[in-house]
């Protein structure tokens, strides 16, 4: 009887020790996953390029005349305003044309006068029938040839002006000067860049965008733009002009963007990082897009017998602690998250690390 005892003591301890491993196993079961609940959120498609900075008004400022710097009056960086002169060129030679020019027109303005006083007591005298036709039409004659005259000489002083005007560098608009490319006394020939000036407080730049993108591109959109040599501060761009035709090689199409520079920290040259809303949607289910797993199907089509290749997308969504593999439509994404278009609704709990491993029906354990 007693061995009876202890045989049965031993079953029912064999018995509790082969539950409490079952247990165990079941326990073991349950994989540990991060997860995201689901809800309506707004987001938008961004096309993201890269440009260079320039002025909006950069202009290079050559010499009109042949002949050596005699004076720059600004250095780079000077702020100069419309009209104001920011080199000269030896000018004397120039100078003397002027005063001759002005000599010349006195002279025949002089002798104008004293031919336009004959012409007109002889008129007089004419109209009195007093001289003849030969007589009026010689003092007219020369009344005209010393009218002539004195066009000639005007416009011969106002050549001569023009010519000592433009031994002068002058700012073509309010703005500052980038960079000065000549030095005193140098020699140099008409066309020859002297200043470089720049207006800063209106940057452009010129991007290209993928023949692919432009639908959703229209003048007056705006543009984030960002500078890595500007952290931590964004700017904001509007499309000013759009090119008609695409590259015939690279197949891009060559956008204008204008943007202010309040505080005067974007310099031309500078490289930047431009963010244009394609497209934008309110009150979508927003997921992040490494949730969604994706398989590539073959089917056959039915009207051609040939096979076409179905990507479906897939999720893990969190119910009762089970994890339920459920296929999803996606829609836009940007910067790490994804619409979805249908398969999940506002409150669902989604699998966001750990989908890798759990498989449909696996127990799981959210761990934070």
């Amino acid at each position: 009887m007693k061995k009876y005892f202890v045989l049965l003591t031993v079953l029912i301890l064999f018995t509790l020790i082969g539950c409490s491993k079952e247990e165990e196993k079941k326990e073991e079961k349950s994989v540990p996953v991060k997860v995201f609940t689901v809800r309506n959120d707004r987001i938008e498609n961004a096309i993201k390029v890269t440009g260079s900075i320039s002025a909006g008004e950069d202009v290079y400022v050559p010499a009109k005349v042949t002949e050596r710097i005699e004076k720059i009056y600004v250095k780079p960086g000077d702020r100069v305003y419309k009209g104001q002169p920011i080199a000269v060129q030896y000018n004397a030679i120039f100078k003397q044309g002027v005063e001759a020019a002005e000599t010349a027109v006195k002279s025949v303005e002089t002798q104008a006068k004293l031919v336009n006083q004959d012409y007109q007591r002889m008129k007089k005298l004419f109209d009195q029938k007093a001289i003849s036709q030969q007589q009026y039409d010689q003092i007219k004659t020369q009344y005209d040839a010393t009218q002539f005259s004195v066009e000639q000489a005007k416009v011969q002083l106002l050549q001569a002006k023009e010519q000592f005007d433009n031994s002068f560098v002058k700012a073509p608009f309010a703005g500052v000067a980038a960079s000065i490319m000549v030095e005193n006394n140098q020699m140099i020939i008409a066309g020859t860049p002297v200043v470089q000036v720049i207006n800063p407080s209106s940057m452009k730049a010129k991007i290209k965008i993928p023949s692919e993108d432009i639908k959703g591109i229209f003048k007056g959109q705006n543009v984030k733009i960002s500078f890595p040599s500007i952290p931590d501060k964004n700017y904001l761009g509007t499309i000013s002009q759009i090119d008609q035709a695409v590259d015939p090689i690279t197949k891009n199409l060559q956008v204008e963007v204008l943007l202010k520079n309040p505080d005067n920290f974007i310099k031309s040259g500078m490289f930047g990082e431009f963010f244009i809303e394609t497209k934008i949607k309110e009150n979508s289910i927003v997921i992040p897009e490494n949730a969604v797993q994706s398989r590539t199907e073959v089917a056959i089509d039915r009207e051609t017998g040939l096979q076409k290749s179905i990507k479906k997308h897939f999720i893990f969504v969190v119910k009762n602690g089970i994890a339920h593999l459920t296929e999803i439509k996606i829609g836009i994404s940007n910067n790490g998250r994804i619409e979805v278009s249908s398969g999940l609704n506002d409150g669902d709990v989604v699998v966001v690390v750990g989908q890798n491993i759990v498989k449909s029906g696996d127990k799981v354990k959210i761990i934070e």
